[in-house]
C-alpha cells in the first residue's frame, strides 16, 4: 500500500502544524525508525511552512490499522499527547497518487500555482533516496509527479499571475509601509524562502536591507549577490533596533526571535511602528511578541485575504488540471500493475522450468534412457505450451494485472512465494 498521512494549512492551525515540521536530520531518523517494521519499505518526508506530509509504502493492512499505526508512531516520535486526529488526512492508493500530483502543481498550494513547491518536493524525495529511505514504487511515483506538474505548467494557465508566499509576506508589508524603499529591512535565513524574499524586496525597490544567518559566508554571498549588507547572527539584538520591518525564515526549531529582545529594543525606536512577518514553520517569532506595543507579527497563517483572491482562479483550472492528472496517474497505475504481474510470471515461469526438470530427470532414471535430445525438446515444448497459455489467462483473468485481489489469489493457490 502506497499512502499518504498529512497536515496542511487547510486542516489545522498553525500552532498544531508547527508541532509536526520536521528538519532533515529529524526526517532520517523517523524513516529509519520506521523501516526496522517488517513490512515497512519506504517512506518521503515533505515538511514545508504550510503542510507536513509523510509518504509510505508498506504492506497492505486495512486502512484504518495504517492510519492509526502511522499516526501512532509520528505522535510518538514527535512527542505529541494531545489528541489531534482530527486535523490530520489519510489518502491512499489513486486518491494519495492524486493528492501527490496536485500537491507539486502547486494546485494544493495556499498560494494557487506557486513554484517554490517543486523544489521542496524534489529536495524532500532526494533526502529518502540518499539515506536509503524510499523504494522503487515511491521513487517512480514522485518522478511521475514531476512529468506531471511540468505539463500542467506548460498547458494550464495555473503559472499565470502566480506568486510565492514569500512575494505575499513582501506585499503583506507593503499594507503597513506603503513605501517599502524608505524601510529599513532585516531578513532572517538565507534559504530558498529567504533569498526569494529578498529578491522580492529589491524589485520592489527596497535597498536599505541586511541579511543575517547563522552561517555568516551565506549571507555575506547572498549579500554581494544583491547588493545588500550582510551581518553576524550573533549580532541579531543589534539589528532588530534599527529595522522597521523583519522578515524571518530559517530552519530553526527554536524562535530565534525573542520576547524579550524585541521589548528591549523598543527603547531605541521612539515608539516607531516595527513589523515581523514570520515564515517560519515551526515560528520563529515568539508569540508573545505581539503583544509588545507598537509591534505587528504576520505569520504564514495570517495570508489568508491572498488565499481567498486565488478560489476563484482555483475553480476555473479543475477541469484542467484533473485531465493531466488522469492522465499521468493512468500511466503510474499501468507501471505499478505491470510490476506486480512481472514478478507473478517470473516466479511461474521458474517453477514451471524447475517441475519440467525434475520430472524429466526422474522419467529418464525410472526408464533408464539416458541423454535423449528428443526427449528434452518434447518436455521443453509441452512446458512452454502451457506456461504461455497460463500466462495469457493470468493477464486477462487480472486485467494485466490491476486487480490485485486476484494477483494475491494466484500467489496463495500456485504457492509461487
Amino acid at each position: 500500500m502506497i499512502g499518504v498521512l498529512g497536515i496542511n494549512y487547510e486542516s489545522s492551525p498553525l500552532n498544531v502544524r508547527e508541532s509536526f515540521s520536521l528538519s532533515e536530520d529529524q526526517i532520517i531518523k523517523l524513516g529509519t525508525g520506521l523501516k526496522e517494521r517488517a513490512g515497512f519499505s519506504g517512506l518521503v518526508v515533505l515538511s514545508t511552512c504550510n503542510r507536513s506530509e509523510f509518504y509510505f509504502q508498506m504492506e497492505d493492512f486495512c486502512e484504518k490499522a495504517v492510519y492509526n499505526y502511522m499516526l501512532k508512531s509520528l505522535k510518538s516520535f514527535c512527542d505529541i499527547s494531545l489528541d489531534t486526529r482530527d486535523y490530520f488526512y489519510f489518502k491512499s492508493g489513486d486518491d494519495a497518487f492524486k493528492h501527490l500530483f496536485h500537491v507539486v502543481a502547486g494546485a494544493n498550494s495556499m498560494i494557487l500555482g506557486e513554484d517554490q513547491i517543486v523544489k521542496q518536493v524534489k529536495h524532500a524525495l532526494q533526502i529518502s533516496i540518499d539515506n536509503n529511505l524510499s523504494d522503487t514504487e515511491l521513487t517512480r511515483l514522485f518522478s511521475k509527479s514531476f512529468e506531471a506538474n511540468k505539463k500542467i505548467r506548460t498547458q494550464t494557465k495555473i503559472n499565470q499571475g502566480a506568486f510565492s508566499v514569500p512575494y505575499a509576506g513582501v506585499e503583506k508589508c507593503m499594507t503597513v509601509f506603503p513605501d517599502l524603499k524608505a524601510c529599513k529591512v532585516l531578513v532572517v535565513g538565507t534559504g530558498e524562502t529567504g533569498t526569494l524574499t529578498l529578491k522580492n524586496l529589491v524589485k520592489k525597490g527596497c535597498r536599505d536591507i541586511v541579511i543575517t544567518n547563522r552561517t555568516y559566508e551565506k549571507a555575506a554571498r547572498l549579500a554581494q549577490e544583491y547588493g545588500v549588507k550582510a551581518s553576524s547572527f550573533d549580532s541579531l539584538a543589534t539589528l532588530l533596533h534599527d529595522s522597521d520591518i523583519v522578515i524571518v525564515s530559517t530552519g530553526s526549531q527554536v524562535p530565534p526571535i525573542k520576547y524579550e529582545e524585541v521589548r528591549g529594543c523598543k527603547t531605541f525606536r521612539n515608539g516607531e511602528t516595527q513589523l515581523f512577518i514570520d515564515l517560519s514553520v515551526p515560528r520563529n517569532v515568539e508569540p508573545s511578541v505581539a503583544d509588545i506595543e507598537n509591534t505587528i507579527v504576520y505569520d504564514v497563517d495570517q495570508l489568508q485575504e491572498i488565499v481567498d483572491a486565488n478560489q476563484d482562479k482555483r475553480k476555473k483550472l479543475v477541469s484542467e488540471i484533473e485531465e493531466i492528472v488522469n492522465e499521468y496517474l493512468k500511466d503510474f497505475n499501468d507501471w505499478l500493475s505491470a510490476r506486480n504481474l512481472k514478478g507473478v510470471i517470473a516466479t511461474l515461469q521458474s517453477n514451471f522450468e524447475m517441475i519440467n526438470q525434475t520430472e524429466l530427470d526422474g522419467f529418464k532414471k525410472v526408464n533408464k534412457t539416458g541423454d535423449n535430445e528428443l526427449l528434452d525438446h518434447y518436455a521443453s515444448h509441452i512446458k512452454e505450451k502451457y506456461a504461455r497459455l497460463l500466462i495469457k489467462n493470468i493477464k486477462e483473468v487480472t486485467h494485466n494485472g490491476r486487480k490485485e485481489e486476484y494477483v494475491k489469489l494466484l500467489n496463495a493457490l500456485f504457492d509461487l512465494n
